[in-house]
């Protein structure tokens, strides 16, 4: 099963490529053959599905998500 999960960008390889890490700190090449928007810049957050990215996210947005992943990887416990 494949899951559309946030990715920050780190490197543009080419015009259809960039170097992406995930929340886990592991990076991945994607695709922006999908991309409608404008191409994405070092900084930038994209949702990534299969190896292509769909979204850009605004920077404020992906970071409240990003600590909300983490505070529920921290706790566990906590989630309903």
């Amino acid at each position: 099963m494949c899951v559309s999960r946030l990715h920050r960008v780190v490197a543009l390889v080419d015009d259809d490529n960039v170097t992406v890490v995930d929340l886990d700190g592991r990076e991945h090449p994607v695709s922006l053959l999908v991309l409608d928007d404008a191409a994405p810049s070092v900084g930038d957050w994209l949702v990534v599905h299969s190896g292509y990215a769909i979204e850009r996210v605004e920077s404020e947005d992906a970071r409240r998500v990003s600590d909300e992943i983490s505070a529920a990887r921290a706790h566990p416990d906590e989630r309903k």
